[in-house]
Parts: structure tokens; C-alpha cells; sequence
């Protein structure tokens, strides 16, 4: 019996927004795959992720997976990304599809369907986590009952949620997902450390209903006797030191779905960056507070705004509040005020005793401390109340510099992924670093222990380059969550 993968994270798309998450999920469910003991073998366990899951491709690997295989296989399929709903048929959607011909551009879930009824593998393990029309809610579930109906014995097919609820996302996965991961890493073990497909899905369930009250995995399944191994963990002991290694150790480098406009920190169901300074965020049942937040600012002409590694001072161009029978759903339009931050006035270099020189670099460094270790101590012989004016009230700055911002928000209770994108904002916005390369922050047991920035400074002249500044330091934060 051969164990076979075919993992596709659907992250990029020409006509909508992005989706980071489904990376991170695509590789976790890959290493869990492979982690030993396992029945997979790396061979045997294909990735699709960014430009190259367009229709063409993904429909030739699947049906090449699909199609190739024997009676004795075992198939497991993962999908993670955009879904849509349209003429009454449920769509895949690749990167290059497009919402106006969906027929064309785009794959029908009744293609998939067929391909695991005709499979010679009698036992098909299909794993969906699509979002809907761009939103984080899956509506899987009528969509997998018109065009998903698996057929045959030994297929199993698990999606994130039914059609009137909302699948939520958390923590850099969709949460679907994450306790799919958690469930494989072990936790839906039984007591001789083995995995079948029904212990997982219950897992998944109760998890999901005690966390979010309103989110039910689905399951359609034809297996006949013994239910389907997944995975064996060779005793409780390595089990336990497993999970400690592969849950309590995390590395956050990107600001997944976090975002931040004026007073508000939250996360995003959608983002789309329309034109140059032009930018569309939709949220999908966001707390009430935000809500207001949201209302409170239509007034006020001018907010600082970070997004993923980007950032930019905006007016509120239009804020559309609808409630539907699923929820209330806001689509925030901004726009950039077009401030520029270049100043002759950053590039001065400040002169000290001794023919000591501090340049725009080493006050770029002692801001980026400021920044994000609250640091005040400042080099002597050149003038304290000039360099720490040049530190904290920059010439060329859209905000104010915001001191020891990763300890604060984290004594807050936010999140890693909102912290990120704090410092994102802070170190664009302040003038202080124009492009960000690597933004990375490591934990370990909830605790920050290591940040690491790779990025560039603003480019002032056209004959000289950006000059590349880097942070790779340990800490000692606690995450108040």
C-alpha cells in the first residue's frame, strides 16, 4: 500500500486578493505528513503554492494523481484557498481565475468529483479549506452536496464548515486547519498513539464548536470496515515531547491577516490594493468595537495604515456597512493622501567632539531601538537635545515615533502577527526604513525571544543606493494572551 499527496495552497491570484495562510498550512500539513513514523514518503507528496496553481497546471496534476493510480493506493488531497459559488455550481478557484468567466477560468468541484468516483484507488482522503467569494467563510457545504458528492467505498471527504456558517481564521492558519494540524501532530491519537480518519474529524469538530460556537465541520464518508490509520505515534512519551517541540515553537514573519488603520489593530477578511494609493478592505462580522471605530473616523481626513510589509498615510474614501441574514459585512475604501516623506533634512549627519561624526544611518539605528526596545540611551558628545529630537520628532515623519512598541503590545494582549504589523507602520511611516526585506519575530512558549529586521532606507538620491540596515536580536518578551 502506497501513501500518495497532492497539497495545493492556492496563496496568489490575478483577480482577487491574496490568501498567505494557506501556505503556512500547506507546509505544516506536509511536515506532519512526513514527520517519522510515517507512511508517506517525501517522493510520494506534491506541493502547488503561488503562480504556478493556475487551471492548466492544477487540472493536469490532479488528474495526473488521480488517474495513475492502483487499487492499493491511498490518497490523500489538501486544498486551501479561494472558493466561489456561481450559477448554482460550486468552483475552485486558481490563480488565474476569474469571477466574470468562471467556466473557463476556473475549476468545477463536479470535475473533481469525477476524478475521485473514477480513481482505481479505493480509498480517497480529501481535505477542503476554501474561502467564498473572498471572504473567510467557507460555504462548503451546499457546495460539496451539488458538486462534491463522493461516490464509491473507501472515500472520505472533510470540509471546514456547513453552508450558513463562517470558518474562521487564527493564528497564521485558517483555525479549520490548524486543529487538522494539531489533530495530526497527535492530539486525535487514541491511547496506542494511532490516527484514524473518524477520531481526526471528531477531534476537529469539537474543537471548532468549543472555540467558535458556530462552526461545524462536514463529513461524507464511504469507508467500509476497519476506519482509515492515518498516522502512528510510537508511544505517549515521544508523543508529549512532539507536541511540546511543535506547538510552543513558532516563527512569525508575516503579518498574516493583521492590519491597522488609525486606532484599530484587527484583522482582515479581505484585502485588495486596486490602483496606487488606492486600497479596499472587507471585514466580515468584525467586533462591535471596531465597528465603531470605523464609524468615529469617517470624519477625520488623514490615518496611518500597515498592511502585510507595506505602508501608508489615508483618507477614508467610503465605508459600506450591509447586515445579512450570515452577518455584518463592512468594505472599507482608502485612499493615500500622497505625503511624501523625502527631506533634505533626513540625510544630515551631526557632528561631535573629537571629529566624531554621527551619519543618517546611525541615527536611523538609534530610532529603530527607540522604536522597538524603548531605548534612550544616546551617544555622548554631540549634543543630546539635538539628537534625541532628530530621534523621536524625524523631519520627514507621518506619525510620532511610537517607543518600545513590542513590549507594550504584547503586555496588551495582542497577537504577534498584529505586533508585526505595528512595527511595519511605525518604522515606514516614521521615515525611518523605506522598504522591509525580513521582518521576523520568534517565540517559544509564548514568550518573544528573538526579532529579526532586514530592510532598506529611503532613497533620496537617484546615483545612490538605499543603504540596507539589520536587527537580529535576542529578547525576553511575554505574550499577555
Amino acid at each position: 500500500m502506497d501513501y500518495k499527496a497532492l497539497i495545493i495552497a492556492v496563496d496568489q491570484y490575478n483577480n482577487v486578493s491574496s490568501l498567505p495562510n494557506t501556505v503556512n498550512d500547506a507546509f505544516e500539513i506536509k511536515r506532519l505528513l512526513l514527520e517519522s513514523p510515517s507512511f508517506f514518503k517525501e517522493q510520494n507528496v506534491q506541493v502547488f503554492q503561488g503562480s504556478i496553481t493556475r487551471k492548466n497546471i492544477l487540472l493536469s496534476a490532479l488528474k495526473s494523481f488521480f488517474e495513475s493510480a492502483v487499487d492499493t493506493d491511498v490518497l490523500f488531497l489538501f486544498w486551501a484557498g479561494h472558493g466561489a459559488f456561481i450559477n448554482n455550481a460550486g468552483y475552485f478557484v486558481p490563480f488565474d481565475g476569474d469571477i466574470h468567466s468562471p467556466d473557463i477560468s476556473m475549476i468545477k468541484m463536479t470535475e473533481i468529483r469525477d476524478l475521485v468516483d473514477q480513481t482505481t484507488a479505493k480509498t480517497v482522503l480529501s481535505f477542503f479549506d476554501t474561502c467564498h467569494s473572498g471572504a473567510i467563510t467557507r460555504g462548503i457545504q451546499q457546495e460539496m452536496q451539488r458538486g462534491l458528492e463522493v461516490k464509491g467505498s473507501g472515500k472520505v471527504l472533510i470540509a471546514a464548515c456547513t453552508a450558513s456558517q463562517f470558518a474562521w481564521d487564527r493564528a497564521g492558519h485558517g483555525a479549520f486547519t490548524d486543529y487538522l494540524i494539531r489533530g495530526l501532530e497527535g492530539e486525535a491519537s487514541d491511547r496506542n498513539g494511532d490516527i484514524d480518519v473518524y477520531n481526526l474529524y471528531s477531534f476537529v469538530s469539537k474543537r471548532l464548536n468549543e472555540e467558535f460556537g458556530d462552526q461545524s465541520p462536514v463529513i461524507k464518508s464511504t469507508l467500509n470496515g476497519e476506519p482509515l490509520l492515518l498516522k502512528r505515534i510510537t508511544n505517549r512519551g515521544e508523543l508529549t515531547a512532539l507536541n511540546k517541540s511543535a506547538i510552543t515553537n513558532e516563527q512569525v514573519n508575516s503579518s498574516g491577516l493583521s492590519f491597522w488603520l488609525g486606532p484599530i489593530i484587527t484583522d482582515y477578511d479581505e484585502f485588495q490594493s486596486k490602483n496606487k494609493g488606492e486600497y479596499q478592505i472587507t471585514l466580515i462580522n468584525p467586533d462591535s468595537n471596531v465597528e465603531q471605530a470605523l464609524k468615529e473616523m469617517r470624519d477625520k481626513e488623514r490615518h496611518p495604515f500597515a498592511i502585510r510589509n507595506e505602508a501608508d498615510i489615508v483618507s477614508i474614501e467610503n465605508i459600506d456597512i450591509r447586515s445579512t441574514k450570515e452577518g455584518t459585512y463592512i468594505v472599507i475604501n482608502l485612499k493615500s493622501t500622497g505625503e511624501s516623506n523625502n527631506s533634505i533634512f533626513s540625510e544630515m549627519s551631526i557632528g561631535g567632539g573629537m571629529g566624531k561624526t554621527l551619519n543618517p544611518d546611525d541615527i536611523a539605528k538609534l530610532r529603530i531601538r527607540r522604536i522597538l526596545f524603548g531605548e534612550e540611551v544616546l551617544p555622548s558628545g554631540y549634543g543630546d537635545s539635538l539628537v534625541e529630537s532628530i530621534i523621536s520628532q524625524p523631519t520627514n515623519a507621518k506619525i510620532k515615533v511610537l517607543p518600545n512598541i513590542i513590549s507594550n503590545l504584547a503586555s496588551k494582549g495582542y497577537a504577534p502577527e498584529k505586533i508585526r504589523v505595528m512595527i511595519v507602520g511605525s518604522l515606514i511611516l516614521t521615515g525611518t526604513i523605506d522598504k522591509i526585506e525580513t521582518l521576523s519575530l520568534t517565540l517559544k512558549n509564548g514568550v518573544i525571544t528573538k526579532i529579526q529586521l532586514i530592510g532598506y532606507r529611503p532613497k533620496y538620491y537617484s546615483n545612490v543606493d538605499p543603504t540596507r540596515i539589520e536587527v537580529n536580536e535576542a529578547m525576553n518578551i511575554s505574550l499577555n494572551m
